[in-house]
């Protein structure tokens, strides 16, 4: 018992912090008196908290006036004067790595080209001296680095921090690249599919910062998803829920890489789409055919969007989200579709909800994928504060 007690203890306190700090964080801005009534917490304990995560660095105060003659209020935010955190995407062409502050405001950004490159140690060689150099930066102007975040084509075994057999990803499986990773750097890393990290990213820092249940799609050389429910990410038992590109569209259809037959994404990402055509091999000379008003070219798109369409009206009836997010390198394609898009799935779903259907695109635009492996970290310090700056055994006064 004397054992379990500090332990136990010690997690109801960082329970509470994390409650503190995600209302701190949804409200930019958000006074004790508030936080109190929105925790249902004591004073006592808010007061406690909010204090030793003042000194932790992690939140500052700030007066505002109020509507008292000349009374200012104490405020509480994030302090985004002391930590940073560095997101890295690996795509199967190319990577990104952003060094953001705790707001998500990027300081520092670099991307390269990996064509042609398939050996993961290979990649990491590119990849390595270039977090070192974020990390030096981070030092120089007195700022910690908390972690590494990294957004990679999955699927993914997040309890062993290894890629499983990620489709036309050759190499990757079971590379252990958490590992990897903690040991050339000393810090903390968190690896997500790119799909699910872009959905983070929207939760965190985009359209979902103020919403329960969202829904992020994105399309491009597959078709991926990541479903937030209740404000957290929903992985599943094997962790493939929201692997939306592989509901069936087409009965008895092409074979997937999934092993099932008639996926979405076997049509709707931009090789199923080139295939469907059978013409051309770029996505720019399909749609420059789209916009010559080529027969065939246009027959094309009208599938793919009566596809996107049914698919749109299908997930949002399985996951009822309050906003469907779009991205991915095809999106920008359709962008000038979605009204139309967004009329007809109105027309297919049940009627009370139609007023309250959101699609939307991207907030991040190309960089959705690193920014949403910059929200992983994030998230971690959000639920588990002391354990992310080894503080575990600070006291409260």
């Amino acid at each position: 018992m004397t054992i379990e007690q500090p332990i136990y203890l010690q997690k109801i306190k960082q329970d509470n912090m994390s409650v503190l700090l995600q209302q701190i964080w949804e409200h930019e801005g958000i006074s004790r008196v508030e936080l109190v009534t929105l925790s249902k917490l004591t004073s006592g304990t808010v007061t406690n908290l909010t204090q030793v995560l003042i000194q932790l660095g992690l939140i500052r105060e700030y007066a505002t006036s109020s509507s008292a003659i000349g009374r200012k209020r104490v405020m509480l935010k994030y302090n985004t004067d002391n930590f940073m955190i560095i997101g890295i995407d690996i795509s199967r062409t190319s990577y990104e790595l952003i060094l953001t502050d705790l707001a998500g405001q990027v300081i520092k950004s670099v991307e390269g080209n990996t064509v042609g490159i398939h050996q993961p140690a290979k990649i990491l060689d590119l990849i390595v001296p270039l977090i070192q150099n974020m990390i030096n930066h981070a030092s120089t102007k007195g700022m910690t680095v908390i972690g590494l975040g990294v957004s990679i084509p999955g699927p993914i075994d997040r309890k062993v921090g290894k890629l499983r057999t990620p489709p036309n990803f050759p190499g990757w499986e079971n590379f252990p690249i958490i590992s990897t990773l903690e040991k050339k750097f000393g810090l903390r890393v968190f690896v997500e599919d790119d799909a699910r990290a872009s959905a983070l990213a929207e939760r965190w820092y985009g359209l979902g910062r103020n919403v329960q249940n969202s829904l992020f799609i994105t399309m491009g050389m597959g078709i991926g998803g990541g479903v937030i429910t209740k404000g957290e990410l929903v992985e599943g038992a094997n962790g493939l829920y929201g692997q939306v590109g592989h509901i069936s569209l087409i009965p008895n259809g092409l074979l997937c890489d999934c092993g099932n037959r008639g996926c979405w994404e076997t049509v709707g990402s931009i090789p199923g789409i080139l295939r469907r055509w059978s013409v051309g091999d770029s996505i720019d000379d399909f749609f420059h055919a789209v916009h010559q008003e080529d027969p065939h070219a246009v027959q094309c798109l009208k599938d793919t969007i009566s596809d996107l369409e049914s698919a749109l009206t299908t997930l949002f009836n399985v996951y009822d989200p309050e906003i469907i997010v779009l991205g991915g390198r095809l999106y920008p394609y359709l962008a000038m579709y979605m009204d139309e898009i967004r009329v007809r799935v109105r027309e297919r779903i049940y009627p009370f909800v139609r007023n309250q259907l959101r699609i939307e695109h991207a907030t991040f635009g190309s960089s959705q994928n690193a920014k949403g492996a910059v929200a992983l970290v994030f998230e971690q310090l959000l639920t588990s504060p002391l354990q992310m700056l080894s503080l575990e055994n600070v006291k409260e006064e």
